[in-house]
């Protein structure tokens, strides 16, 4: 009965990682390339080898090497992997009726995408499924194992494998306090804004890892950061006087409150994220149609006084 154990024990997923790491040539190209850590990777490898109680790969610092056992299953993985792909696609036939699998960051799930939802003619008749995820990598991932058929998106490097629609562009905006001293001013000059209190969000969250990336980009070291999961703690926290925090554009709405302002930073320290539409090859004939939809959409963006 060991094989029969194998079969329940050996994951899709595993079979997948390995391929990867044989293509790539080490365990570190393989895990970028997978968006996942090396640590992460290593280990899924080693429960792979446990569980066929056999090594399959010797590791030396110019990269990796097959085995016997190793290139063994290396054939017999790809033909597997081949196989599980042409499957798949057999299904799609049989999706017809079933919602189209649609993945959000949160930022975008209570704003653009139930107008998107509407202008792309899906209702009673047509329906939706939306997994809403706190990282563009996670719904990289969830795509990558057909979890889903399309997902919005805002970190560039998750799109190189699928097929890519650039949706639209917003600037990310400063909220304060509406006493603050800064909230007079017309624009935020961003290093001034990051030598203040500041309310962000907690990692994993693009907005956080854009956030990380502009300071790096100008060399700024923020002063002191107090981090919160959602956006209702920062909107009330900012209200009550305790910092300063950063949205996109099209989450503004969510910050309206009359004890807030919110500004534009200055051209100088432009800060902007790009939403992208990414779906598998399969799918494209739906992401089309949803790419269509946003293009015909009235701007979302809201403007600020």
């Amino acid at each position: 009965m060991k094989g029969a154990d194998l079969v329940v024990k050996i994951r899709l997923e595993q079979l997948a990682y390995f391929v990867k790491t044989i293509e790539k040539g080490s365990i570190n190209k393989a895990a970028k390339e997978l968006f996942i850590s090396q640590p992460a990777l290593s280990k899924q490898l080693a429960l792979l080898e446990n569980e066929l109680g056999s090594q399959l790969l010797y590791r030396k610092r110019t990269g990796i090497e097959l085995t016997e056992p190793g290139r063994f299953l290396y054939e017999r993985a790809c033909l597997i992997l081949a196989q599980m792909d042409e499957t798949l696609k057999g299904m799609e036939r049989f999706r017809q009726n079933l919602p189209v699998r649609v993945g959000s960051l949160p930022s975008l799930a209570h704003t653009f995408l139930p107008s998107l939802m509407a202008a792309a003619g899906f209702g009673k008749n047509n329906e939706v499924s939306v997994v809403v995820q706190d990282t563009s990598a996670q719904l990289a991932e969830m795509l990558r194992l057909n979890r889903l058929d399309i997902a919005f998106v805002q970190e560039e490097s998750v799109t190189r494998e699928f097929s890519t629609w650039s949706v639209f562009q917003e600037p990310y905006l400063a909220v304060l306090p509406s006493d603050h001293p800064l909230a007079k001013e017309p624009a935020i000059d961003f290093d001034s804004f990051c030598q203040e209190d500041l309310l962000i969000h907690r990692d994993p969250c693009d907005i956080r890892k854009d956030f990380r990336k502009h300071c790096q980009l100008r060399a700024i070291q923020p002063k002191h950061m107090m981090e919160f999961d959602f956006n209702d703690s920062l909107v009330a926290f900012t209200a009550k006087g305790h910092g300063v925090s950063i949205v996109p554009q099209l989450v503004v709405e969510a910050f309206l409150h009359p004890s807030l302002v919110v500004k534009p930073f200055s051209e100088e320290s432009s800060f902007s994220r790009t939403i992208y539409l990414i779906s598998r090859p399969e799918a494209q004939e739906i992401a089309l149609h949803w790419y269509e939809a946003a293009a015909a959409l009235p701007s979302l963006l809201h403007s600020v006084e």
